[in-house]
């Protein structure tokens, strides 16, 4: 071992050491009293250490240096040593020491094997107790590292928050409203905000926050909590909020945008991965073929193209799933010959054109009317004219084709406009403007009708070789 010291300089002189001793005699007495104990001194003595603070250690009951005071070690790669100095500032407060690579490393080896034993007298003496006294659980360095991994907690905020306050308020004039009616108002609020928030503790654990209170879509905020664990952990990763559960597969499809909890967890060669969450997102897949997009849907019957296909008559639509019924052979005793399709006059045609008027039930044997407007005179299935008896009393009126006098003579026998019948100016469609088959008894428009228009149809069948 090698020590360093300050050469000191002798000046000559005179050195006078001066020794006082102070008696303390009593007039009255001829003994003297017995010495004072003198209470400055320590029970447990503290001495100051000579040399460095690691080779000489330190006593138990001895305070924590300051904080200006600082120790430190040097090693010097050309001469591998170690040098150690206490320094006050800038200030040297004890003599530099130097050690050996070998020398320093030694003390080192033996420090460690002090505590090691220090800590296995202890947790020895705590479990040799006859009542266990529990350990209190410190957020130490070591602690801290295991569980969220080197690192520092860092957190950067970003974002913005608009407040819009303000009064609104109106005041009229006016004589004719009462005094309180002439002043309103209220206070008109509102505030935005827009959040971006990464945060990490260590290298483990990570917080990425994105919220935005103008996002069009709820998947644009995301919170979220990651974990993720080394090498030789059983928890592999934890995630808390918006997740995503891929699958390496190609069978079954992972799920994105899930909002939940997610674990991957490790034993031995076995990797279990869990998700409990709600999905947030749905899953599509378009598919291109001769460089066109298509791509499969659904939609309900009754809302696919809609005002387009109609059934002319009741007997048709009572009796579609058996005439269907042996495809692609259809059977059916109607034989629809010729038709008439009519529609509401909105282009400013003039070839094909008149006012026409349409009966809701017309040639059906179960009418929406009930008697006595509409009686039905035959329980013959198939549509005709003398299904009930609205057709005799429409054709027996006078003046029954008389546009001027039809709508009010319909309303004199208790038919209500709209629901039991329309009456409109309309162009006859050509036979290149819709499609008919004859025998379902069903007709397409090429256009879809509008909500404003009006359609009527007229046709003729034979059944069983009987024209109707």
């Amino acid at each position: 071992m090698s020590l360093f010291r300050r050469p000191i300089v002798i000046l000559p002189g005179y050195s006078i050491i001066c020794i006082l001793f102070f008696f303390t005699l009593s007039p009255f007495s001829v003994s003297a009293q017995a010495p004072a104990r003198d209470t400055s001194k320590l029970h447990y003595p503290i001495r100051d250490y000579r040399g460095d603070y690691l080779s000489s250690g330190r006593s138990v009951y001895d305070f924590n240096n300051p904080s200006n005071l600082r120790d430190s070690v040097v090693y010097d790669p050309i001469t591998r040593r170690y040098l150690i100095y206490q320094k006050i500032g800038n200030s040297y407060y004890r003599v530099p020491v130097s050690y050996t690579f070998e020398e320093f490393w030694q003390m080192r080896y033996k420090e460690s094997e002090n505590d090691y034993f220090r800590q296995r007298s202890n947790t020895t003496t705590l479990l040799n107790r006859n009542k266990f006294i529990k350990p209190k659980l410190s957020l130490t360095d070591n602690l801290f590292n295991r569980l969220f991994g080197n690192g520092k907690i860092d957190i950067s905020p970003q974002g913005n928050v608009d407040i819009t306050a303000g009064y609104q308020g109106q005041k009229i004039d006016n004589p004719t409203l009462p005094e309180r009616a002439r002043k309103n108002g209220g206070l008109d609020f509102n505030m935005n905000a827009q959040l971006n928030v990464n945060a990490s503790i260590g290298d483990k654990l990570k917080f990425p926050i994105n919220y935005n209170t103008l996002a069009n879509f709820d998947l644009d905020n995301q919170l979220k909590l990651d974990y993720s664990g080394k090498d030789d952990e059983i928890i592999k990763r934890f995630e808390a909020g918006n997740v995503n559960f891929p699958s390496r597969g190609t069978l079954i499809p992972g799920a994105q945008q899930l909002f939940g909890l997610k674990t991957q967890l490790q034993f031995g060669k076995l990797f279990i991965s869990t998700v409990l969450a709600n999905q947030k997102s749905q899953r599509q897949n378009m598919n291109l073929e001769g460089g066109a997009a298509s791509q499969p849907f659904e939609i309900r019957a009754d809302e696919y193209e809609e005002n387009r296909h109609f059934l002319v008559a009741q007997y048709f639509r009572t009796n579609f799933n058996k005439i269907m019924s042996n495809l692609p052979a259809i059977t059916s005793p109607i034989q629809i010959l010729r038709m008439e399709v009519w529609v509401t006059n909105r282009m400013g045609v003039t070839t094909e054109t008149r006012d026409i008027v349409g009966l809701t039930d017309l040639a059906e044997t179960q009418p929406y009317l009930q008697p006595p407007l509409v009686n039905v005179l035959t329980s013959f299935a198939n549509p005709t004219n003398g299904s009930n008896d609205l057709y005799s009393k429409v054709i027996n009126t006078p003046d029954a084709r008389n546009p001027a006098s039809v709508f009010n003579n319909l309303r004199n026998l208790g038919l209500s406009p709209v629901q039991d019948f329309e009456k409109t100016f309309a162009r006859k469609l050509d036979s290149t403007q819709y499609i008919f088959n004859t025998k379902i008894g069903f007709f397409s428009l090429n256009q879809p009708l509008q909500p404003d228009e009006v359609l009527a149809v007229a046709y003729q069948y034979t059944y069983n070789g009987k024209v109707f």
